[in-house]
This record gives C-alpha cells, sequence and structure tokens, in this order.
C-alpha cells in the first residue's frame, strides 16, 4: 500500500506544468465559493441582526388581528393597559425588557416639501434595552418621556435638507379609511443612524404619550416589544410569555417571534440560498474538467507503461486504485490550499467587510431596498463552512477520476507494448 501511495504521488509530479494549472484552478475555485458561502451566512446573520434590533425585536405582543393588516397601520386594533402585561413580563428570567409602542402612518412637511413616513411611539424609559435606537443617535439627544419634539431618520432628514433644531410640521394619520389627521409643529431633537437604511429614510419617533395624544389613544398601544437575554431560547420564551398572560391571549392578543415577523425576508434569503447552491456546481464543474483532462492525458502519455504494468502482472483493480490515488493527491492538496485561501479571505471579509459604495449610489440604494445592511456586508467564515469546502473538493476529484482510470484499465497490455 505504502507502494502505492509513493507511485501515485510521483506520478502526480511527472508532468508538473499541467498539474499546477488544474491544481491552481481546483484552488482558486474552491477559495471563491469558501468565500461566497461565508458572504452568504454573514450578510443573512447581519441583516436578521438589523430587523431585530431596530424593527421586530426578538418577540411582539398584537391584538388579534393586527399583524395580518400591519401595512395599513390599523389604529383600531389595538391592546389597552400594556403597563400590566409588562409588569407581568418580567417576572420570567429571559427577558432581559419590554416597550410597549405606537406604530401610524405619518407624512413631514419642511417649507413647500412634504415625505410620507412610519411614525413610531416610543417609550423614552424602556426604549434603550429593546432597540437599538438610542445607541444609533448621531446627532442632538434622544427624548424625554414629555418632550413635544422628534428623532428623525438621517436618510429623511437628508431629502428634506432638515438638521437638529429645525422645525418641521408631522401630521399624523389616525384612520387612513377616513382621512382623518391631526399636525403637530415640532422641533428636531436628534437624527438617528442605524444599520439598517430602510429604517433611517422612512422613520420618525416621538414619545408615546404624544403620541397618544395626537391619535387619540389614550392608554392604548398597538404592539408590546419584548427583547430576549438569549435568542437561542427564543421558542421557550414565547411558550413561556404565552402561559405567563394566557387570560390576556384568550381575551384578544397573540404573541409571534422575529422569525414570523420578518417571514418575508427570511423566505426570500431560504429561496436565496437554494440559488446559492449554483456557486458548488460551478466550482464542481470547473474541477471535474481540469482532473479529467490532467488524467486523460496521464493516461495518453503512459500508455505503454501501463500496458508493461498489465503484463507483469498488476491488477485492473490495482491500477484503477493508482489513478483514483492520483486524482485523489491533486484534489486534496488543491482543496486544502482553498481552504488556505478562503479562509483568509473569509476572515478578512469578517473584519473589514465589503463597502457597496464602491458600486455607485444607484446600486446600493437598490441593494439596501433588498437587505436592511447600511453600506458595509460582513462575511461570517466557519469551520463548518472549510469543512465542507475540503471535502467537496476531495470528493469532486476522486468522482472525476473515475472516468480516465476506467480508460486505463480497458487497455490491452499487447497493443500496448507494441505501442511507439
Amino acid at each position: 500500500m505504502i507502494l502505492f501511495l509513493k507511485l501515485a504521488l510521483r506520478n502526480v509530479f511527472r508532468y508538473r506544468k499541467r498539474t499546477v494549472i488544474t491544481f491552481v484552478a481546483i484552488s482558486l475555485g474552491l477559495g471563491m465559493m469558501a468565500i461566497g458561502l461565508s458572504m452568504y451566512k454573514g450578510v443573512d446573520r447581519q441583516a436578521i441582526g438589523n430587523i431585530i434590533n431596530s424593527q421586530t425585536s426578538h418577540i411582539k405582543i398584537f391584538a388579534r388581528d393586527y399583524f395580518q393588516k400591519k401595512d395599513k397601520y390599523p389604529l383600531e386594533i389595538n391592546i389597552e393597559g400594556a403597563d400590566r402585561i409588562i409588569k407581568r413580563l418580567k417576572e420570567i428570567k429571559n427577558i432581559q425588557a419590554a416597550e410597549e409602542r405606537i406604530l401610524f402612518r405619518a407624512s413631514i412637511i419642511s417649507g413647500m416639501d412634504e415625505l410620507p413616513c412610519i411614525g413610531i411611539g416610543l417609550d423614552p424609559k424602556n426604549s434603550e434595552p429593546v432597540f437599538n435606537i438610542p445607541s444609533s443617535l448621531k446627532e442632538g439627544q434622544f427624548l424625554s418621556p414629555d418632550d413635544r419634539k422628534i428623532l428623525i431618520g438621517r436618510g429623511l432628514a437628508a431629502d428634506l435638507n432638515l438638521k437638529v433644531g429645525d422645525m418641521c410640521v408631522i401630521r399624523m394619520f389616525s384612520s387612513t379609511e377616513e382621512f382623518a389627521w391631526n399636525a403637530y409643529d415640532l422641533e428636531i431633537k436628534g437624527i438617528v443612524q442605524t444599520e439598517n437604511p430602510q429604517v433611517n429614510i422612512q422613520t420618525i419617533f416621538i414619545p408615546l404619550q404624544l403620541a397618544r395624544e395626537g391619535l387619540s389613544l389614550e392608554g392604548k398601544s398597538t404592539e408590546i416589544a419584548i427583547r430576549l437575554t438569549d435568542r437561542n431560547a427564543l421558542s421557550r420564551a414565547k411558550k413561556e410569555i404565552k402561559d405567563s398572560i394566557k387570560e390576556y391571549l384568550e381575551g384578544g392578543l397573540e404573541v409571534l417571534s422575529f422569525e414570523e415577523l420578518a417571514s418575508d425576508f427570511i423566505q426570500m434569503t431560504q429561496f436565496r440560498r437554494r440559488i446559492q447552491a449554483i456557486f458548488p456546481f460551478i466550482m464542481l464543474l470547473i474541477a471535474t474538467l481540469g482532473i479529467i483532462n490532467t488524467m486523460l492525458m496521464a493516461v495518453m502519455e503512459r500508455y505503454k507503461e501501463i500496458g508493461m504494468l498489465s503484463a507483469m502482472g498488476m491488477r485492473k483493480k490495482e491500477i484503477l486504485g493508482l489513478f483514483l490515488l492520483e486524482g485523489v493527491y491533486i484534489g486534496f492538496m488543491g482543496s486544502l490550499t482553498g481552504c488556505l485561501l478562503g479562509g483568509l479571505g473569509g476572515l478578512y471579509l469578517e473584519k473589514n467587510g465589503w463597502n457597496l459604495g464602491g458600486l455607485g449610489s444607484e446600486i446600493s440604494n437598490v441593494i439596501a431596498s433588498v437587505y436592511p445592511i447600511k453600506d458595509v456586508f460582513y462575511a461570517d467564515m466557519t469551520c463548518g463552512i472549510l469543512f465542507f469546502t475540503l471535502i467537496f473538493g476531495t470528493f469532486v476529484s476522486v468522482l472525476s477520476s473515475l472516468y480516465p482510470a476506467y480508460r486505463a484499465v480497458q487497455i490491452n497490455p499487447v497493443k500496448a507494448l507494441r505501442h511507439i
């Protein structure tokens, strides 16, 4: 067996130029595949994190039927006495914080310009643990409970050329069907820039009490957002919440996790994962063609040698094994180098990311409309990706060597020995 291993290794390096070309093609192909898989994984994790931190939190409680009509912001479907529910929720160990909020349709007017936006009435005392809005404040100050001021997303502020201290008119729509609204002259207290560009370009934040006043929802909220200490225990936490507020659920509330709240985006990523399977197939094609070409050339150039080995008593299965071993050597070394290249590239992108600014603002805006990520995409290189790359590359190499090895064992030793 050791003799076979040595013989196969020697044969691999007999034609160094051809072997090196095949080796480089496999290495680069598998390295790019590993980087691509790590980018997909990192972007998914980053996007879900941004959605949780700025939009859904881990779990939300709604009045029944609100979520099905959420795009219309139905204020008539609301929660009354949310503070009692929050007090009950604080008894659950895995809950870090909870906040009642009101989401509503609005528009912001500055001079002759008016833009539609989404308004969020938040509880300034409890917002920080649940969402990252306070920590995303780039200019000005955060809200106080009794403020009659607003925070505005940086993208929205830029569109209207607004800055901290400017006055604007906020039109708050309490009923979209009857087109009922209230308008307030409010000062901009701060400008927010989250990692989610969709929030930055379309959202304003006002104190919860002011939202209740403007929307005639005294003592009411449209949702309760809940932050967990351990996201991995999501299912258990959801069950504990349901058990804790069972009587409220029977009274017309429902509990939804971020997986349900962001189901459209999650379904899109699942569909994209099916499409991303094209990467391994492309690498499969590159590796297969390279190895088959290398091995077939070896068979042709060693035609007489193979005949001599057969004549000396080497069995067909031993010749078959010899060529398969050569394919394993090429594939394993190429895959190992591919893992090294992919690992280094993935770790670099995990630390520094890929800045979309170089693609131009228009392309960046299109990407931002699909992925809730601002400017920089980060990879997530794992040992699992590198292990898959190594096994995949080696397996493909063995598979690609089967046909050339089969051709080698079909050589007639008598004809081969006559071959010049």
